[in-house]
């Protein structure tokens, strides 16, 4: 007995006072349970796991085994009660941190359910799969954790409402939104919300609406977000176990009132972290700290923000949130101008995730490597975009050109994020949410290269700037569907074992033991999601292109392809504080930088007169729209010194068709006299965009299209006259399908469409007026989205003519550009379009696009052919007809390049096939004739 006693006493000092307290009370309940009579009843059973419940949670687990192994051992049926216990022993478990052992408990519940007794009741299944997807989720293996709660909906929404249905819902939205999936985690907790409701469960109520007051607001939807806030703390102020929601509830409100009533936003924050001190949340405590560093480093107190910065750090145990505290603690002295200090705290965040930055100087930065692998990418892109910002700041206070080389390397890391951000982020919204979060990046980073005189990286971010939403948006409804199912569920399967992946490599230290084999299991799954969507690119290129394919094309591939078109090239790139302006023409290039001042004013009203007929009537207006449209000339184009002919514009911000613009503010001296104009969403687009070779035998140069009259429940108005246009425009090719009136159907328009070189369209279209509207064209009989025309729904078409109403410019959002109907058919890789930007003169129309494709059958590029039939009806219309209003809403989108004619062997041998199919036809006949006559003759 001696020999057992040093073991004890050495195991009983070195555990923690609370864990000897959990060890006595567990080693009394083993004493009390063995001096008590096994139960005999199931009232007895229910009774004990009642007191058991009460008790600290290893006591729990050791009564609630001995009460387990009494019941198997007296042969008693498996009911509710017992199902109840093995919960409970699950819960205790996964309390004292066994996660492990708590998700075999709860497996074992699963797997009785499955035997359908009828002594289980089926709300205990529900809160049986709850729990084992939360426990999931709490490892961060999201994939098991999404299936199992996804099961517990599943179950539950076949009872009467209930808790447990609604805590599912809030796990999943919990989920969606640490992915980035904010719309999806919006929809699941007002699921949620609903469930709750209906099982009158405050908490379960709260917890869902604090998922969506984040999803709210992550979507900046902040005043939904308040009024649900006031409801959220009303009702958690009434119940005493709610103080966990009421103190998070109050941070997010005092977040929304901090600018507005900042005395307000500090009592908030205050109480909610005297709430969490008072019940030991540590890692809320830690929030509380940082919330109150940035409110007062907000109010330019930096004392008091560094005191609460630092007291978070001091607590922080997660090495996320640690980068966070020190990247804020980076920020602040960045603001002070103290920048070396600033960039050191910054280097130290990273050495919180990557030991091998310990040591190293703070103009290093992390490899792709470090960076793809990075599960929680939003905190590194926030230490990239600081740090990159502090840079050109000391840059720009010492004159330091080395310091502007240090900022622009940092931004091509924060680049390199954005592109991994994109990959793994699929909802519309969310996307949205990071191109806004990541527009004064690029304008930072477009700084820098103006002020080192690198037009090369400029122009790099300027194209990296246009984003593809609108591309990917088409994808995943339209190109996605390309794909075979198994490669669905593949790629998903594939990304979701990275993020999971990514989730564990978090949870370890970098010195920590399991980390680097957790960090080599993870560039494993990394490696074959990339084998798969090496794959993807050769079975599906156009998907990969648009959604995978981040390469840009340098100055010297632009330069190739504009050389031989003897063409030049304007980009823009409208910022909060400027405007820059990137040409490659006159043989150099030239970057400048214009104020903004009242640039966007001018634009708006510019727009405004240029589209309205009835205010280009009067004479005051045509005064002051010559002066806008000079005033833009000026700024815009005149300090390019562009020599006259072709002109590529790769717009910015709001839409404005330059060729309406004037070099003389007080007579019509329009661009279009001088420019062939043409734009393009991107260089690289352009480039990629070719037109396609004519192939294969069923050809027609021209489709057009006029359904003149729509049926009633479209609610659109007929467009007379576009029916007798679109035969004058078929007479000038030598093959033509016309559609019109009742024959201008949804269907016959797929079935010819592919086939056509020239796809012409009289009718009306609706651009994209929100990211979850497509692209639609009205037919007769019905609209189509063109995603349903698939990646090779248009294989062979060179050119799209748009003459409809509204299908140029869809509603403008901030680091998206314009979503327009050409941009979906782009997307679909049709070369080249040629659309309306309001609803124009129904006469003009018809006669402009009449004289375009007159000249583009003679031979020239669509940009001159368009140019040639602008100034041709200015040439011979006068008066109110002159105006930009009439004849400047079309303009060309994409390539440029004539349109190629079909080969004429093809057409010989077409004829030569017909020819043959007809004299073996007349053969037969004649053979079918000799037979007959021979067969009436007298034997």
């Amino acid at each position: 007995m001696k020999k057992m006693i040093w073991p004890v006493r050495y195991a009983m000092g070195v555990l923690t006072s609370t864990y000897r307290l959990y060890l006595f009370l567990g080693l009394l309940a083993v004493l009390a349970l063995r001096s008590q009579a096994q139960p005999s009843s199931r009232a007895e059973f229910v009774r004990l796991l009642e007191i058991c419940r009460d008790k600290p949670y290893p006591t729990q687990i050791t009564t609630i085994s001995q009460l387990i192994t009494w019941w198997n051992s007296g042969r008693l049926t498996k009911d509710s009660t017992y199902a109840d216990m093995v919960l409970e022993l699950a819960k205790a478990r996964f309390k004292t941190d066994d996660v492990p052992g708590a998700i075999a408990t709860l497996k074992q519940v699963i797997r009785l359910y499955s035997t359908k007794l009828p002594a289980l009741r089926p709300i205990d299944n529900v809160k049986a799969h709850y729990r084992l997807g939360y426990y999931y989720k709490e490892r961060n293996e999201y994939t098991k954790a999404t299936t199992v709660l996804r099961r517990a909906v599943s179950l539950g929404e076949k009872l009467a409402d209930n808790s447990w249905t609604a805590f599912a819902y809030t796990t999943l939205a919990y989920i969606s939104y640490s992915t980035g999936e904010y719309q999806k985690a919006e929809k699941l907790a007002q699921q949620g919300i609903e469930q709750a409701t209906g099982a009158n469960n405050d908490i379960a109520y709260l917890e869902s609406s604090s998922e969506y007051v984040k999803a709210l607001l992550a979507l900046n939807r902040n005043t939904e977000a308040e009024t649900a806030l006031s409801k959220v703390i009303t009702i958690a102020r009434k119940n005493p176990e709610a103080r966990y929601e009421l103190a998070i509830s109050l941070v997010r409100r005092a977040k929304l009132v901090e600018n507005t009533a900042p005395n307000e936003a500090l009592r908030l924050y205050k109480e909610a972290l005297s709430i969490n001190t008072e019940d030991k949340v540590d890692r809320l405590i830690v929030d509380n700290h940082i919330d109150l560093g940035y409110f007062y480093y907000n109010q330019h107190q930096y004392e008091p923000a560094l005191h609460h910065y630092q007291a978070a750090l001091r607590q922080a145990t997660d090495l996320f949130v640690k980068l966070r505290i020190l990247n804020n603690i980076g920020v602040l002295y960045w603001r002070q101008g103290r920048y070396d200090v600033a960039l050191i705290s910054y280097q130290r965040a990273l050495q919180a995730i990557d030991k091998d930055f310990a040591g190293k100087k703070f103009e290093e930065l992390p490899q792709a490597e470090l960076i793809r692998l990075a599960s929680q990418k939003e905190f590194l892109l926030t230490l990239m975009q600081d740090k990159a910002d502090t840079w050109l700041d000391y840059a720009k206070a010492t004159g330091s050109r080395q310091r502007l080389q240090h900022a622009l390397a940092t931004y091509r890391v924060a680049d390199q994020m954005i592109d991994f951000m994109r990959w793994e982020h699929t909802g519309q919204q969310s996307k949205l949410f990071w191109r806004q979060k990541t527009r004064g990046m690029y304008e930072r980073a477009i700084e820098t290269c103006y002020r080192l005189g690198d037009v090369e990286q400029a122009f790099r971010f300027m194209e990296k700037s246009r984003a593809v939403m609108l591309a990917d948006q088409l994808n995943e409804l339209g190109a996605r569907q390309q794909l075979a199912p198994a490669q669905v569920t593949q790629e998903q399967q594939l990304r979701q074992a990275v993020t999971d992946q990514q989730a564990t490599l978090t949870m370890l230290t970098p010195d920590s033991s399991a980390y680097a084999s957790a960090r080599s299991e993870l560039l494993n799954q990394q490696d074959r999601l990339d084998a798969f969507l090496k794959q993807l690119e050769a079975s599906n290129p156009a998907y990969y292109r648009y959604k995978y394919d981040n390469t840009t094309p340098s100055l010297a591939d632009l330069k190739a392809y504009l050389k031989p078109r003897q063409a030049q090239f304007v980009s823009y790139f409208a910022g909060d504080s400027a405007l820059y302006v990137l040409a490659v023409a006159a043989g150099r290039d030239t970057l400048i930088r214009q104020p903004l001042g009242t640039y966007k004013q001018t634009v708006r009203q510019f727009m405004d007169l240029l589209a309205n007929p009835d205010a280009m009537n009067q004479t005051a207006n045509v005064r002051q729209f010559l002066q806008l449209g000079n005033g833009l000339y000026r700024q815009l184009l005149a300090p390019l010194g562009l020599r006259g002919g072709r002109v590529i514009v790769s717009p910015d911000g709001a839409f404005v068709p330059v060729e309406a613009l004037s070099r003389s503010a007080t007579k019509p001296d329009y661009l279009v006299m001088i420019h062939a104009f043409s734009y393009a969403y991107s260089a690289g687009l352009l480039l990629k965009t070719q037109p396609s070779e004519p192939a294969g035998w069923r050809q027609t140069d021209f489709l057009g299209v006029a359904p003149v009259s729509y049926a009633p429940a479209l609610g659109q108005v007929s467009l007379p006259g576009s029916d007798g246009a679109i035969q004058d425009i078929a007479r000038r090719f030598g093959s033509a399908v016309l559609l019109t009136r009742a024959q201008a159907t949804r269907r016959a328009f797929l079935t010819e469409a592919a086939h056509a070189r020239v796809v012409h369209l009289f009718t009306h279209g609706t651009a994209t007026d929100s990211i979850d509207t497509e692209p639609r064209l009205y037919f007769a009989d019905s609209t189509l989205n063109l995603s349903e025309l698939g990646t090779d729904g248009l294989p062979i078409t060179q050119l799209v003519v748009l003459a409809a109403c509204k299908t140029g410019v869809g509603s403008y959002q901030r680091g998206e550009g314009v979503f327009s109907m050409a941009r979906g058919f782009a997307a679909l890789g049709v070369p080249s379009v040629l659309t309306t930007l309001w609803s124009v003169d129904n006469k003009a129309t018809y006669t402009i696009t009449d004289l375009f494709e007159q000249y583009l059958t003679r031979g020239l590029s669509k940009d001159e052919a368009l140019q040639q039939a602008q100034r041709e009806w200015l040439t011979t219309t006068d008066g109110v007809r002159q105006l930009p209003t009439y004849w400047a809403g079309l303009i060309l989108v994409g390539n440029t390049e004539p349109l190629s004619q079909p080969t004429p062997w093809l057409w010989l041998a077409a004829g030569l096939g017909g020819l043959v199919v007809g004299s073996a036809w007349l053969w037969r006949r004649k053979r079918r004739t000799t037979s007959v006559t021979s067969s009436l003759r007298p034997a």
